[in-house]
């Protein structure tokens, strides 16, 4: 019996559906979508960010962030295949955690190939000013 294979973009929408869900319902799972070579970093457009390397720095951070309850609404994904068969995702969406009030962010994910399927190697996630001023007007 032959696994099925999945093409890189079925790959990107099966994985944001199941990382969002995971934060979603079991966040305190989230972390074992990377391994001791991850790179993670989150924060606010304009702000700089802490790099966060292995999982168990990522997996501290996560529990910092106190994910409860918090919804995703994916408005775009964009894959492209990239170095040694790994996938390149960018999320767009907005994100509630707590049953407060939404925030639009950016979110972009490399997907690196192990024996069996993928890690995420680099996660950046950036939440979005709502509105911005155009300093050229």
């Amino acid at each position: 019996m032959s696994e099925k294979k999945f093409s890189p973009f079925e790959v990107s929408w099966l994985f944001v559906q199941e990382y969002y869900t995971i934060m979603n319902n079991s966040p305190e799972k989230l972390h074992q979508f990377y391994n001791k070579d991850s790179y993670y970093c989150n924060g606010s457009e304009g702000e700089s960010s802490k790099i966060y390397h292995g999982q168990s720095e990522i997996n501290k951070r996560i529990k910092e962030l106190e994910y409860e309850d918090c919804k995703v609404l994916v408005s775009n994904v964009d894959s492209q295949v990239s170095s040694g068969d790994g996938i390149i995702i960018q999320v767009l969406g907005e994100m509630s955690n707590k049953g407060g009030a939404s925030h639009k962010f950016a979110q972009t994910f490399f997907l690196a190939k192990q024996p069996n399927g993928y890690f995420v190697l680099n996660d950046i996630i950036r939440f979005l000013k709502e509105d911005i001023e155009n300093e050229y007007e």
